[in-house]
């Protein structure tokens, strides 16, 4: 079974999805896919280089994703660039990997699941949601200013449309213990 798991920026993905490694799920982080194309692909990276010069790389040549965040939330038209170069591959990597253990429970973590409809592709989906004045503390630790929290979650849906589109929901305002309870009430029915 292929699960996204979704969510608006700042809302605990992650959290839920180690959550539901611990219980023995397959995992598919799309931050850590892109993270690996970054350090690996030198075909994306050539088309990076061409595309943003230097602009978007640090001193020992490896991107400055920071700086990359910086030009594509500032201009749709270099974000959807990115997004075309950057989906296919990450796309080919989750079906690589699914491929391997076709009877796993996947949890793919995908933050714009609803955005880019691969709900589709999906046997169920799930969405993580919390208050957005604790996404903004979440993230403000993670070393995002409030105006970066705001433009990046403009370009998401909103998060009651991302409920009203999960066939499951995990709220994350609480206690980390209740958290992973939910987690462990999905899980169970995910693999009865």
């Amino acid at each position: 079974m292929l699960v996204g798991l979704t969510g608006s920026f700042g809302s605990g993905k992650s959290t839920v999805s180690t959550c539901f490694k611990e219980l023995g799920a397959s995992v598919l982080d799309a931050d850590a896919i892109i993270a690996e194309i970054y350090a690996n692909d030198a075909d994306f990276l050539l088309k990076l280089k061409n595309r943003f010069g230097d602009s978007v790389f640090n001193s020992d040549g490896t991107v400055d994703r920071k700086a990359l965040g910086s030009r594509v939330f500032s201009n749709a038209d270099e974000l959807l660039w990115l997004e075309k170069k950057l989906h296919p591959r990450v796309l080919a990597h989750r079906l690589k990997k699914v491929a391997e253990d076709p009877n796993a429970l996947w949890i793919a973590e995908i933050p714009l699941l609803f955005e880019k409809n691969l709900e589709k592709d999906m046997d169920r989906s799930i969405s993580v949601v919390s208050c957005y004045s604790l996404r903004v503390a979440r993230l403000k630790k993670r070393g995002f200013s409030p105006e970066e929290v705001e433009k990046r979650n403009s370009l998401q849906l909103p998060q009651i449309d991302k409920i009203s589109r999960a066939d499951f929901v995990i709220l994350n305002d609480g206690s980390f213990e209740f958290l992973k309870r939910q987690v462990k009430l999905l899980f169970d029915k995910l693999t009865s």
